[in-house]
């Protein structure tokens, strides 16, 4: 053996020692080789043009090959097998298996920092396009089969092989461009290498020739003598040799104008587009990769559907899980946040971070990241139906951080954007209860109200609604009138408002009458089942007994009705709108129907209502005794609440 190839790779050998235990590895240290002696080939002399290109081929014409995955190592294999260790085979990488099927929550800790660390399966440090791509379309491959673990896997180790660097330095450097087989990219990093390059020089230059301008007019004043040629002596300055340095710094300037344009140029046609290119391409694979972290995420923990159905315009439906969830599962949503760094404008990543966002309960974070995904949405001229739900998110996120008027703004936005009509009406109950309520805008409440109402009168025909919703239905009646009289109340516009009031009232006593007729019924169905038992007592039969069994069965349903029934009128403004109406009459100077009123709101109102009631039937009964007006409570029966 040589002896100077021995003592050399003795010297590699303790070279490497050294880096691998004194010194660590730094996060830079991209597209360097723990391999300085050249043992082990390059990705791109083992796998060449041709069969990479042919893989390619028969990857998109699925049906010519029967396994992918095959394929796939048939042409990576060969680079993994050069290396002798077991330890560094990509077989006893398979084998170790980091992500399983029942991959626990610290794989998921560790997955970002493995995912960084840029030792790759070999322990070479190196950037390779190559092994990315064949990495990578292992991992969608793995995808497609639903195997999440490998592609995780799979996904991580392509990403080891990947540099993120979007710097001019990294596209114009000579070794990136050996694993390059796009000629047309190359060409462009060369002309923008050779761009850059010139602009340098002539940077230099111009530098040089105003130095001489300066040197020689500070020569001239001081009268000394300098050396022009090392052919001739030294001589003293002339205005000629001033004059001729001038007109070369000129020259050199022009020049610097030349390449600066040059480079501007450059910049424009070959940098950039690969500036944004490569950040899409690189925020599009973490958001992959988040996506299957994702996946593992839903595999170990169940989540809960918490849905909110009497209020849209405030929770919302949430997606729950245990109180640990911002500590313990944090994989995905750094993933994301990486996603958006390598591209702030990739629109995707921004919708999912927001989401993931609002459900860990970052409400101010997640509301900036729906504001900037919308104006991304925007422009990249999506139509308004398609953005519609992010206006509802904004709605939702401003109603619960209290900003009502914003979250008004984003609500009215939401509703012009909709495209599904049914949906629509829906919420226009909502709308004017947020309005009416939340923002106070007594106008827009009455516009969303009406239209929900128009809107309930549209479908009655065609409505199949189950008890519980139909009785919802009519309580939500009786609020929308009376939401929309508060309007007339406030316009000093008494009959209009009587009338919505009316409207109001017949609606909360529908739903009375609905509860007297389900009590009828279970008193009815009560005295039948006794006389059903009673024949128990002489006789029992199979068809008995059926009987028996189905009466109680309409019991319960009975039963189950009138709680319904109910729970609608507890949380009804029946009352509270008898009452106002009660006072319209008196001021009308109709006492008898004032009267009625305030004797039915002692049999449907709560302790304080009676009580107001009780005042004001006696104050009605005195003043039928002996004529004299006595103001009702309030005093102003066209202003402030009525109690």
């Amino acid at each position: 053996m040589n002896p100077s190839r021995l003592s050399q790779g003795v010297s590699v050998l303790l070279l490497s020692l050294v880096g691998w235990t004194g010194t660590p590895l730094q996060a830079d240290e991209q597209d360097q080789r723990l391999d300085p002696a050249g043992i082990y080939r390059l990705p791109h002399e083992v796998i060449s043009p041709a069969n990479l290109q042919k893989l390619r081929e028969s990857l998109l014409n699925e049906e010519s090959v029967a396994d992918p995955i095959s394929s796939i190592r048939a042409v990576l294999d060969p680079y993994y097998a050069q290396f002798v260790d077991p330890k560094r085979t990509e077989e006893e990488r398979r084998l170790g298996r980091i992500f399983t099927e029942k991959t626990d929550r610290n794989s998921l800790r560790l997955l970002i920092l493995k995912m960084m660390g840029k030792i790759t399966q070999a322990n070479v440090l190196r950037d390779s396009p190559i092994l990315y791509e064949l990495h990578w379309l292992l991992s969608k491959e793995y995808s497609k089969k639903k195997q999440n673990f490998k592609a995780m896997e799979e996904a991580v180790t392509a990403l080891r092989y990947r540099d993120f660097a979007h710097t001019e330095d990294y596209f114009i450097e000579e070794d990136r461009l050996k694993e390059l087989y796009d000629t047309n990219e190359i060409d462009r990093s060369k002309a923008h290498a050779q761009a850059k390059k010139d602009l340098d020089r002539a940077i230099d230059d111009h530098k040089k020739a105003k130095d001489k301008v300066h040197l020689l007019e500070a020569a001239i004043v001081r009268e000394k003598e300098l050396l022009f040629d090392t052919t001739v002596p030294a001589r003293k300055v002339s205005p000629s040799d001033i004059s001729q340095a001038k007109q070369d710094s000129k020259s050199a300037e022009d020049r610097l104008r030349a390449a600066e344009n040059a480079y501007k140029d450059s910049f424009e046609k070959n940098y950039y587009p690969y500036f944004k290119r490569k950040s899409r391409e690189d925020a599009d694979a973490i958001f992959t990769l988040a996506k299957y972290v994702k996946d593992s995420e839903n595999e170990n923990k169940e989540r809960l559907k918490v849905v909110n159905k009497a209020s849209v315009s405030g929770q919302g439906i949430f997606v729950l899980f245990d109180y640990k969830r911002n500590t313990d599962y944090f994989a995905y949503a750094a993933l994301l946040e990486l996603a958006f760094r390598l591209d702030p404008e990739y629109s995707p990543v921004v919708l999912a971070l927001a989401e993931e966002l609002k459900a860990s309960g970052k409400k101010g974070k997640s509301l900036d990241f729906y504001l900037k995904y919308l104006a991304l949405a925007l422009k990249e001229n999506k139509t308004p139906a398609e953005i519609a739900y992010v206006y509802r998110s904004i709605a939702s996120l401003h109603t619960e951080l209290k900003q009502y008027v914003l979250a008004g703004e984003y609500y009215e936005k939401y509703y012009q954007s909709e495209p599904d009509e049914k949906k629509k009406g829906l919420y226009a109950f909502e709308l004017g209860s947020f309005f009416d309520t939340k923002v106070g805008n007594l106008e827009l409440g009455k516009k969303y109200y009406g239209d929900w109402l128009n809107a309930r009168e549209q479908e009655k025909a065609t409505a199949d609604l189950s008890f519980p919703d139909s009785q919802e239905r009519i309580r939500m009646e009786t609020l929308a009138y009376l939401g929309i009289s508060r309007l007339y109340r406030y316009e000093k516009k008494p009959a209009l408002e009587r009338d919505e009031l009316l409207k109001s009232v017949q609606a909360y006593n529908r739903l009375r009458e609905n509860l007297r007729a389900e009590e009828e019924k279970y008193s009815q169905g009560k005295k039948e089942l006794l006389t059903i038992k009673k024949g128990l007592l002489d006789r029992t039969n199979d068809q008995d007994m059926a009987q028996y069994r189905l009466k109680s069965l309409e019991l319960e349903e009975s039963k189950e009705k009138m709680d319904i029934i109910r729970t609608k009128l507890d949380s009804s403004p029946g009352a509270r709108a008898m009452q106002r109406l009660s006072i319209l009459y008196e001021f009308e100077k109709n006492y008898s129907e004032s009267k009625k009123v305030n004797e039915e709101i002692l049999k449907v109102g709560n302790q304080t209502e009676i009580n107001l009631a009780l005042k004001n039937i006696e104050r009605i009964n005195k003043i039928l005794e002996d004529g004299i007006q006595r103001d009702p409570y309030p005093r102003d029966p066209l202003a402030g609440d009525t109690y």
